[in-house]
């Protein structure tokens, strides 16, 4: 009986006490199943109550439904701006954010990795080019 490393597990999500919501597990899954029927149950005798003149919508409950997040790409791949971006980015959620979780071999990861020293070779080439400029006016 030694001391290992523990697998990460999802396990403890299929507990009976964790808060659940319609559609946040695969559809087979017996609380799933549960909460479907309970729903439908509801709704068909809520509906009756109504057709028989009652107050049916009182009773009516809704289970909540799992919410899809849209996560937009903040940037637009194969543009400058978003090279510039990756560029700039120091931290992992800078970097997931630029390229929208695409892959770190995505040619803009290349590109932005190039970047700085593209931009300093521009630098060193134009202060040349400057003091190349002044020595032929003073001539």
């Amino acid at each position: 009986e030694g001391v290992g490393a523990v697998t990460c597990t999802r396990a403890c999500l299929s507990n009976e006490k964790v808060w659940r919501e319609l559609g946040d597990a695969d559809p087979e899954d017996a609380m799933q199943r549960t909460m479907v029927k309970m729903q439908t149950a509801n709704t068909m005798a809520c509906d009756l109550l109504t057709a028989r003149g009652f107050n049916g919508h009182l009773l009516k409950i809704a289970l909540r439904k799992k919410k899809e997040v849209d996560v937009g790409l903040v940037t637009v791949p194969h543009l400058k701006e978003n090279v510039e971006a990756l560029a700039k980015a120091s931290t992992h959620g800078a970097i997931f954010a630029a390229t929208g979780g695409d892959h770190f071999t995505s040619d803009d990861m290349f590109k932005a990795a190039k970047l700085p020293a593209k931009k300093a070779r521009i630098e060193q080439l134009k202060r040349k080019k400057g003091q190349q400029g002044l020595r032929g006016k003073l001539s």
